[in-house]
């Protein structure tokens, strides 16, 4: 192809761009519009806000583009600089080619001014039945306050400020439903201020109380009277601290007096939930009463004996009991009591929602012991071979002694006291090894000796015995624990027969379980049995075990073990209960007392040793209810008596 071919090849192409580019970006042509309201703005944006670039008036044509929502973009000469803006939809209209502002389509000023009327109206009216239905609210509210502009294009000044004042009103409405008493306020006094005289007479018919009372506030701000507001607050439960705007200003009931409607109010108590919101008053007296929610509840602790430290959740609330630890949130906390020569007391406390405050007792047990007296000695002429020791609802304290005399009374004080004739008392038992008392204070006595056992009223005299020696039901063999239950039914160590047996309070036999053996419910020589709150029977026997039963002899659990450590017993021949449920058990082997919680984990123990404070070779043991506990020793022919130390 040559040269000039190629060239004019190149210049065709390049006018074709040319023109497409042109045909791009050249406004379509033939749109007009002609202003229809004398002095029409025009904005810089197409919002009513926006600066007003020029003022146009009625019957001029300007050329202008697509409509941008509501306004036309139009092109306007300024002071001979052309320019262009934007001029709402309805202060003009589109015109044909042949329309000119010279008056070729002259417009008719009364029927825009009714149209205008007229959309505003119907507008209005749309908004004010959502507004009725409490139907959409924000967007009723949304679509008023637009028209506010529009009215203002109305050429009768009557009719604006009527037009104005329902737009207002019906804005104040919407608002007040919305919850925003402050806006209502706001857009009723607007309403007020553009005329007066209408807006009451608008308003006059109005019943509703909320709405009144806010078209009242905004009368009164309108016409600049000074309103002073008192709100009484009161809380369920009461102090509550009262913040008002921040400030701490006193505790519930409280009444608030303020020239100022709005403000926001904080509410805080311990244990309960803040409480805090944006008030606005529209009446001069008001009230209010705000329910506190909890958030936990106050815990009562006290414990037996008082005084002990509380931790809670591991932490020193520096409180001692009796005391209340104030509002402890819900939900499973731990407990912990610490009081000095007492095990420390750990339990679960769950903090459940209710009313008043959570009640939490505990009966410390006691740790360390120190002797208070003794009674005997080694040469054995007080007290001869001991074997078993109890303790009286009255205090009193029966020794099981193979010496003459066979059981021994004494007073609290260890005062020697009358109890049988000697010579009788001799004749009746053999080696006593176990005494218990019913609810009429008889007594019982296991007498080891001959197999059987004897029942004495208070005074020592034989009522009846039964036994003999023997493997048959209703026979013994070489019996000594003996415990009574509630219902006075007496349960027997029946030692070599390797079994428990239980009879009435008249001897009648009822019930033997047991057999040698290391299963739950054998036995392996049991030598002492106890009966606890919850009337189970706990025995222990001299392989190092102690069981729990029902009454009926069925098995619950065992604790202990054969050994020498902690927790642990060798050839133990005694127990018993204190008021608590605590078990005692002499641990002869050991040379010491093992004390137990109810739920058999070891507390504490008496130490081993021939001084005071040791035991050796203990055979018996008991506790009164104040909690002193005494000790017989065999081999030492004495009885120690133990107690807490004082501080």
């Amino acid at each position: 192809m040559s040269a000039r071919k190629v060239r004019a090849t190149g210049i065709f192409w390049a006018a074709v761009l040319l023109l497409i580019v042109l045909v791009r970006i050249t406004p379509a042509a033939g749109l007009k519009v002609k202003v229809i309201v004398n002095d029409s703005p025009i904005y810089m944006t197409p919002v009513m806000s926006a600066q007003t670039l020029a003022i146009v008036p009625q019957n001029k044509v300007l050329e202008a583009e697509a409509k941008q929502g509501e306004f036309y973009k139009v092109k306007f000469e300024r002071d001979g600089v052309k320019s262009t803006g934007y001029i709402h939809e309805m202060l003009v209209k589109e015109i044909g080619e042949g329309e000119t502002e010279s008056g070729d389509a002259p417009a008719d000023p009364i029927r825009v001014q009714a149209e205008i009327a007229a959309q505003i109206g119907v507008k209005i009216e749309e908004s004010k039945e959502m507004i009725k239905l409490e139907k959409d609210l924000a967007l009723a509210a949304e679509n008023l306050r637009p028209l506010i502009a529009k009215v203002f294009s109305l050429e009768d000044r009557q009719k604006q400020k009527q037009t104005a004042c329902d737009i207002y009103l019906w804005l104040g409405i919407a608002e007040a439903k919305l919850g925003d008493g402050s806006g209502a306020i706001r857009e009723f006094r607007n309403m007020f201020e553009v005329d007066y005289v209408f807006a009451k007479s608008t308003t006059r018919n109005i019943s509703e109380p909320a709405i009144s009372s806010l078209l009242d506030n905004a009368e009164k701000q309108h016409k600049g009277l000074v309103v002073e507001y008192a709100y009484t607050i009161s809380t369920e439960p009461k102090e509550a601290s009262v913040r008002i705007d921040g400030k701490v200003v006193g505790t519930s009931p409280y009444i608030h007096r303020t020239k100022n409607p709005k403000f926001t109010l904080e509410l805080e108590k311990e244990g309960y939930g803040a409480v805090k919101e944006s008030v606005f008053l529209t009446e001069t007296a008001s009230e209010k009463s705000y329910p506190l929610l909890s958030v936990g509840r106050t815990i009562k602790v006290s414990s037996t004996p008082p005084g002990a430290r509380v931790f809670l959740d591991d932490q020193d609330t520096g409180r001692t009991t009796e005391c209340e630890l104030p509002y402890i949130p819900y939900g499973e906390h731990k407990l912990k009591l610490a009081l000095e020569f007492y095990a420390d007391r750990e339990e679960p406390c769950q903090v459940a929602e209710g009313s008043g405050p959570l009640q939490v007792s505990a009966v410390m047990t006691v740790k360390n012991y120190v002797p208070f007296n003794k009674w005997g000695g080694p040469d054995g002429k007080f007290i001869k071979l001991p074997r078993a020791v109890a303790v009286d609802k009255s205090g009193n304290i029966y020794i099981a002694d193979a010496s003459d005399f066979k059981v021994r009374k004494f007073d609290p004080e260890f005062r020697i006291q009358i109890w049988s004739d000697r010579s009788l008392t001799i004749r009746k038992l053999d080696a006593p090894a176990g005494i218990a008392f019913d609810s009429q204070d008889n007594i019982y006595v296991t007498d080891s000796g001959s197999s059987r056992v004897v029942k004495f009223d208070r005074n020592g005299r034989e009522i009846f015995r039964w036994g003999r020696q023997g493997v048959k039901n209703g026979e013994l063999s070489a019996p000594t624990g003996i415990a009574i239950d509630k219902n006075n039914d007496i349960y027997v160590a029946d030692t070599r027969n390797h079994r428990v047996v239980k009879y009435s309070n008249t001897g009648i036999l009822k019930k033997v379980w047991g057999k040698q053996g290391t299963g739950p419910g054998d036995f392996y020589a049991p030598s002492g049995v106890a009966v606890n709150a919850g009337n189970e029977i706990i025995v222990v026997d001299t392989g190092g075990r102690v069981q729990e039963f029902t009454p009926d002899g069925v098995w619950i659990r065992a604790f202990a073990k054969q050994g020498t450590a902690e927790g642990e017993l060798a050839r133990p021949l005694g127990l018993c209960l204190d008021g608590d449920g605590y078990v005692y058990v002499a641990d002869t082997g050991n040379n010491r007392i093992q004390k137990f919680a109810p739920d058999g984990k070891f507390v504490t123990c008496l130490g081993a040793g021939t001084s005071g404070g040791q035991v050796t070779g203990p055979s018996g043991v008991a506790v009164n209810d104040k909690g002193d506990v005494y000790v017989v020793e065999r081999e030492l022919h004495r009885v120690q008596g133990f107690r807490v130390p004082t501080k």
